[in-house]
């Protein structure tokens, strides 16, 4: 089964990762808010269950993204862009790359360091790397927040040059992440 049919366009499989984790991390920002606006201790709580379950599954996925990543070279970049350019998306994905792997640890350890347990899904839990305490709770909070914030940040900067690639330079950048249908 060929995952890639042509070599100037993402696969398959590099494509439902890419999105998958787009869709998954959309999920935990209304989750995030949804826990904020929450008005009871019980809503709360079911809340932040389920972004941590959102968070783990997040963070699986960058763990199969990455395994795939290294064994399945993305396709070359347009032969027009400048060293910069190169420079900047090479630095801009490993940015990604790094903060989809950092949030979810970090809300992990927030989670340990709050006192809010090892459970994940049911029946499944975590290991757990620290002790709860006051101070470590308002550390990995503050990180956690600094790290969503981090990753904003750089989604916002990903999708702009994305649009710039489509919009300005009409390149092919944004279609080769797109699905075949999109074309």
């Amino acid at each position: 089964m060929m995952f890639r049919k042509e070599p100037e366009r993402y696969g398959a499989v590099a494509q439902f990762f890419h999105w998958a984790v787009v869709v998954l991390i959309a999920f935990q920002y209304t989750w995030a808010w949804r826990i904020e606006q929450a008005a009871g201790i019980r809503d709360r709580f079911e809340l932040v269950t389920q972004h941590k379950t959102i968070g783990m599954l997040v963070l699986a996925f960058a763990f199969l993204r990455l395994g795939w990543r290294l064994f399945h070279a993305p396709p070359p970049l347009p032969k027009h862009l400048a060293n910069w350019e190169i420079w900047a998306a090479k630095l801009g994905h490993l940015a990604l790359y790094g903060l989809i792997f950092i949030v979810p640890i970090s809300g992990w350890l927030y989670s340990q360091a709050a006192g809010y347990g090892a459970h994940w899904w049911g029946p499944l839990t975590l290991p757990v790397f620290i002790e709860s305490s006051e101070a470590s709770e308002a550390l990995f909070y503050a990180l956690h927040e600094l790290f969503v914030k981090l990753l904003i940040a750089v989604v916002a900067i990903h999708v702009l040059a994305a649009l710039r690639h489509h919009f300005i330079l009409r390149d092919n950048v944004l279609k080769r992440m797109l699905p075949q249908w999109r074309r």
